[in-house]
């Protein structure tokens, strides 16, 4: 193990299929936002492909920029599987197999009921000096290798790990054997804390909170950083100084309020968790709003296809607030399922406020939820028109105010969004379960009429 502290990280993706564009990394984005959980701040992400050199060479320069490197893939049992092989020659070792993650590999084989191979016994070998790390969810062991200063032209010896890439691999080896062994400073204090965003423009967030991002601020202050998905805006502050812990989170403290009093209502409540993403995040508000209210939510689905129903049981406790709903795809499926008249479809339209006001009262209706939306749009990049162009969604949030025989009342809005189909759906999604979120967050339907809803 190096004695250099881990200021600062590199991540290193390996294999043809990223480079290519085969596959979507999302295991670099995963480590860099685990990193900075853990306090040690990421500075750069490189690509490499399947190649003994490229990965040798590539691994010498981050070597130089980092005391820590953490390398994904390459460690499988094909021909194509090089980093072992790339790490070995870095250090100038012969690659040795390891006995204990051997006898590992034959276990969960045997369990299996499938025999050793030449090409799965790869996958328990290493350079000499590193130390393999237990896999207890794949075949592939990690790997520990710290690289001395002279083989690399670095100021320190670095640490270098490398991490299956499938993501349930290489997540749980990452926190079971990375974390444990990062060696942060005790003297510098690294904090940070993630604030999501509903229904507020990219460039006027940024406009804004312009004093607050700037990206030179004196020493031992916050930096805040802001990332758009979806509609949804992640504000990550981050504080790395000598103060003491306590002194940074006040500084923390001090930067959260000045963006709640300058954005309002719109941040969320309470704090993302390092990581989350901002749809999983709002999600989990709504979920738990509702749960907090004792109220259900059931949905009327068209042009999102299910998205909305996918996004709110992608959270664990979700069925205690989620009934069901509809996927009124066709506008047979209206009529017939969400009570749709057919009248409104010919006069109207499918993609109009009518239509998504009489879905979302059908989908409470069919549900017996309290609160239902319903979604109804134009996802593209077929079907527009001047009067409805491709972006164009209605979005509808019913709900009952417990009053008996009192109709639901039901806010409707209408979106246009730029981007693909993709963005169109998804970001009719959010939009859904934002209104929801407004609607028993800051007050009801009229707080939610205050916002700028034309986010797209």
């Amino acid at each position: 193990m190096s004695s250099a502290y881990h200021s600062s990280a590199c991540i290193l993706s390996t294999g043809d299929e990223v480079t290519l564009g085969q596959i979507v990394d999302a295991n670099a984005a995963w480590l860099a936002d685990a990193l900075t959980g853990a306090g040690v701040l990421p500075v750069e992400q490189a690509t490499v492909p399947d190649d003994v050199a490229v990965i040798r060479e590539t691994v010498a320069r981050l070597a130089r920029r980092s005391p820590l490197v953490v390398m994904s893939g390459g460690l499988g049992p094909t021909d194509a599987d090089l980093t072992r092989v790339a790490l070995a020659a870095l250090v100038d070792e012969e690659v040795v197999v390891d006995e204990a993650a051997l006898r590992a590999l034959t276990d969960m084989l045997a369990r299996r009921n499938r025999t050793m191979t030449d090409r799965q016994a790869r996958q328990a070998m290493r350079p000499r000096s590193a130390h393999c790390l237990p896999n207890p969810n794949g075949t592939a062991a990690g790997l520990h290798v710290t690289v001395p200063a002279a083989r690399t032209g670095a100021a320190w010896d670095t640490d270098v790990f490398c991490l299956p890439g499938p993501p349930r691999e290489l997540q749980p080896m990452f926190m079971s054997y990375v974390v444990p062994a990062l060696r942060t400073d005790p003297a510098i204090s690294t904090q940070t804390r993630l604030l999501h965003v509903l229904a507020v423009p990219e460039s006027d967030a940024a406009t804004r909170l312009a004093h607050l991002t700037r990206r030179d601020p004196s020493p031992g202050e916050p930096l805040l950083a802001m990332t758009a998905s979806g509609g949804i805006l992640t504000l990550r502050a981050r504080i790395q100084s000598r103060d003491s812990a306590l002194i940074a989170g006040a500084k923390l403290d001090a930067l959260e309020q000045e963006v709640r009093a300058i954005l309002g209502s719109h941040v969320m409540g309470g704090r993302g968790r390092v990581g989350a993403r901002g749809e999983a995040a709002l999600a989990s508000g709504v979920i738990q709003l509702l749960r907090e209210r004792d109220r259900t939510l059931g949905v009327g689905e068209s042009c999102t296809g299910g998205m909305l129903g996918e996004l709110v049981t992608s959270i664990a406790g979700s069925s205690g607030v989620f009934l069901g709903g509809c996927i009124s795809y066709a506008n047979e499926m209206k009529v017939k399922a969400l009570g749709v008249e057919q009248g409104l479809l010919e006069a109207h339209g499918a993609v109009s406020e009518p239509v998504a006001r009489a879905m979302a009262l059908g989908a409470l209706r069919m549900t017996g939820a309290t609160d239902a939306l319903s979604v109804t749009g134009i996802a593209g990049p077929e079907g527009g028109s001047d009067a409805k162009p491709v972006g164009t969604v209605f979005v509808a949030h019913a709900a009952r105010d417990g009053v008996q025989d009192r109709e639901p009342r039901c806010d409707v809005r209408r979106f246009l969004f730029t981007g693909d189909r993709h963005d169109v759906r998804q970001r009719a999604a959010i939009s859904g379960l934002s209104m929801v979120y407004f609607a028993h967050a800051v007050g009801g339907a009229s707080a939610s009429v205050r916002m700028n809803w034309q986010v797209g």
